[in-house]
């Protein structure tokens, strides 16, 4: 009896990336209430491949339009347009997880490289001494 089992391929879910990092962000949108632009500035708490979690003192609403500006040392790295996603409220520490939209490998290639060379920035700062 033939075990077909062996010699089917298996499907796997990709592994996403996400790097804990805590780069300056803009972000901006319009109020659909007031019409007004709201602009506001905050930390990323991680970075993926497609996506972003970001601190933000004021949330846009989910499934808003939101343009997030990537700032590192006082440079731009890259401004993307994004959809609101996800929001949590916690008033210690509210939270936007922002789907990238468009200009996806410039994402990869600025933003992740940013986040990955902050966080060995951390670790020489925090834990180089400690460690070696």
């Amino acid at each position: 009896m033939a075990h077909f089992g062996y010699s089917e391929p298996v499907k796997r879910t990709p592994l996403h990336q996400r790097i804990m990092a805590n780069l300056r962000v803009q972000a901006s949108w319009i109020d659909k209430v007031t019409g007004k632009t709201v602009l506001v500035e905050g930390l990323t708490e991680n970075i993926g491949e497609s996506s972003a979690l970001v601190n933000l003192e004021t949330l846009p609403p989910v499934g808003s339009e939101v343009s997030l500006r990537v700032i590192d040392e006082e440079k731009t790295l890259i401004e993307v347009p994004t959809e609101v996603i996800r929001v949590e409220r916690d008033p210690s520490k509210p939270l936007a997880a922002l789907s990238i939209a468009e200009n996806l490998k410039n994402w990869k290639q600025n933003v992740m490289t940013a986040a990955q060379e902050w966080v060995v920035r951390q670790w020489k700062l925090n834990y180089e001494e400690e460690w070696v």
